[in-house]
């Protein structure tokens, strides 16, 4: 174990993972005893490691901009000159780390007073890092250390990105992704309502004891967190209430448009269900779905069916105001009509295709079609790789997109505007139930090719 690491002074290691070290250490100009946090660089050369070394900086600048006591503060981030190893200095916590924490209890669950506690300071702290523009995306029970005082604070703001997407190794997610988000599996963009799913699968794991997503493989795990619905918290644990399957259900809703959409909103119901009270965000819905006169119980999500209705001609909408059950008769059949019409190759079996491979462009554009659907589409980069004299760029692929069980026709069109260059190709795959193919792109100036592995 190296003595030193730039000018700290390294006092004992705390444990080593696949993305680095971590050791508690001293700093010599103040004193202070700090943790650091080595990060291990992936790369098949010098450029595209630069390029990482540079976006680790980035995001570990970022995250120092945080300031809560519900978040492990940054201190700095610097790189070892001997081995050029990068680090990033962090706040050193007196603590446990949550799963280790809960391990330690009957059942390997804590006591539902302190459980609700810690769920509502890390909603809270949450809250604050996504209206400072910062999602974590690695939400899970060993990033969150419980101090001796009993206090939640969430770790590895800065290196949850670089660890969860650019460590990715093509065709693989990197650790389980039993605390993903659906959208985050799938490679969708995501904002901060991803780690409010997170943060849901860790409230029914307290609350239960049990993983809501749970398989013997990464592939299992993945279909579940896209499709399945988790068995009712009580059913888990009877001795629990409606109020605790309403939190966790909506937390774990699989559109992130019917989840919680704040931490801070979270946080509330948390404290809620620890005061004995009904969530006061259920209480809102229930008041603002209610439909005056209409003696039947509010639906769900019935003010935008109402909304949609503004489309339709008048002597439709008529009924809605002035026979309010024949309103809600026409609401129910609408929405199975909508859905019928809004959502082609959604319902039957399902599989998942995992599309990985290569290309070799600083910036370009991806586009996935499924049938005549399409189901991607985003920026793709590229890291700098020096041959000789010839410079050139080398990007890797690496996405999951749920599909239905079935005959598809996959359709993948990259563009590269600084490099004139547009390439597509199409290829035919079947789909096995609860199935998960593998589909390699390799993609060159002179055309792509597609391959099932």
């Amino acid at each position: 174990m190296a003595s030193q690491l730039g000018r700290y002074e390294i006092l004992a290691e705390l444990g080593r993972g696949s993305m680095g070290a971590v050791f508690q250490a001293r700093d010599p100009k103040i004193g202070r005893v700090v943790a650091i946090k080595t990060i291990a660089v992936p790369g098949s050369g010098p450029g595209e490691e630069e390029q990482y070394r540079q976006r680790f900086v980035r995001e570990a600048q970022a995250a120092g901009r945080l300031s809560h006591p519900g978040i492990v503060t940054v201190y700095d981030v610097d790189e070892d000159a001997a081995t050029q190893t990068p680090f990033i200095v962090m706040e050193y916590i007196a603590g446990h780390p949550l799963d280790r924490l809960a391990s330690g209890f009957p059942d390997g669950r804590l006591p539902a007073a302190k459980a609700l506690e810690i769920l509502q300071q890390v909603g809270e702290a949450l809250d604050y890092a996504h209206g400072q523009g910062i999602v974590h995306r690695d939400v899970k029970p060993s990033n969150i250390i419980v101090t001796e005082e009993g206090k939640a604070k969430i770790a590895d703001f800065g290196i949850a990105k670089l660890s969860v997407t650019d460590l990715t190794i093509p065709g693989q997610v990197m650790g389980t992704p039993s605390y993903m988000s659906p959208e985050q599996l799938s490679g969708r963009a995501i904002d901060g309502r991803s780690d409010l799913f997170s943060l849901g699968v860790i409230a029914y794991w307290l609350f239960s004891g049990e993983k809501p997503f749970t398989g013997d493989s990464v592939t299992t795990i993945a279909f579940q967190v896209a499709f399945a619905e988790p068995k009712p918290l009580t059913e888990v644990n009877p001795s629990l209430g409606a109020d605790y399957q309403y939190v966790a259900a909506r937390a774990l809703a699989k559109e992130p448009a019917r989840r919680y959409q704040t931490g801070k909103e979270f946080a509330a119901d948390v404290q809620d269900l620890g005061s004995g009270r009904p969530p006061r965000s259920r209480l809102a819905a229930a008041e603002k779905t209610q439909l005056t006169g209409a003696g039947v119980a509010p639906v769900e999500n019935s003010g935008d069916w109402i909304s949609r209705m503004q489309f339709l001609p008048g002597p439709f909408r008529r009924p809605l105001a002035v026979y309010p059950a024949l309103g809600l008769l026409l609401l129910a059949l609408m929405a199975v009509l909508f859905s019928s019409l809004s959502s082609p190759g959604t319902k039957g079996p399902r599989a998942m295709m995992q599309l990985v491979g290569q290309h070799p462009f600083q910036t370009a554009e991806l586009w996935v079609w499924v049938d005549s659907d399409l189901r991607y589409h985003n920026e793709i980069t590229g890291a700098p790789r020096r041959r000789g004299s010839q410079a050139s760029y080398f990007g890797t692929l690496s996405m999951t997109i749920p599909v239905t069980a079935g005959d598809h026709r996959i359709r993948v069109q990259v563009k590269s505007p600084e490099n004139g260059l547009e390439q597509e190709s199409t290829i035919e795959g079947q789909f096995p139930a609860k199935s998960n193919r593998i589909l390699r792109a390799n993609i060159s100036a002179r055309g792509m090719d597609l391959d099932w592995q």
